[in-house]
């Protein structure tokens, strides 16, 4: 009986925070969807827009012109969101906290990935560490945790994420 009430408040506390993050997520943009962006060619109106926006995510740049450079980002990303939704796909493209970041900024902060290293003399060989070899028989499955390869779950901070919350739930 205990299991299934422990089963129950996992599911409800899933499925509440699943519901919270849709809320949130609804209010991640602050240009509409189906309002037009012809009119944000207008320097003076791509400058408010882009001052509403600092405000709306408390953006403050201390270094002298990072603003201006943020802005120039910014103002691509726009481009960006407006050439995707004049198409027409299944899903439209809004202003969000990363407006001001580039693909490869925002990959190295948020996705755990390197930026990517010029050809030279300080660029990566490619290792063969990994391959399967010639009559290598490999396992179905490794326990990754039994072989001390991983460490046990911690608290990720402002993740954010629903997998977090998940994982961290089981």
């Amino acid at each position: 009986m205990a299991l299934l009430q422990k089963q129950n408040l996992s599911l409800v506390l899933v499925l509440s925070l699943s519901f919270l993050s849709l809320a949130f997520a609804l209010d991640m943009s602050i240009i509409d969807y189906d309002a037009k962006l012809d009119a944000a060619k207008n320097e003076n109106h791509l400058m408010k827009l882009y001052e509403t926006w600092l405000v709306k995510h408390g953006k403050v740049y201390n270094a002298l012109g990072e603003k201006e450079r943020r802005y120039e980002i910014f103002k691509d990303n726009l481009r960006y969101i407006e050439s995707h939704n004049v198409e027409n796909k299944s899903f439209k493209l809004g202003l969000t906290k990363f407006a001001d970041l580039t693909n490869e900024e925002y990959r190295s902060m948020f996705l755990g990935t390197r930026p990517r290293k010029s050809k030279g003399l300080l660029s990566a060989s490619k290792s063969d560490r990994y391959a399967v070899h010639d009559n290598e028989e490999l396992p179905e499955s490794v326990d990754w945790r039994a072989k001390g390869a991983v460490n046990p779950v911690k608290d990720q901070g402002q993740c954010g994420e629903f997998f977090c919350f998940y994982y961290l739930l089981n």
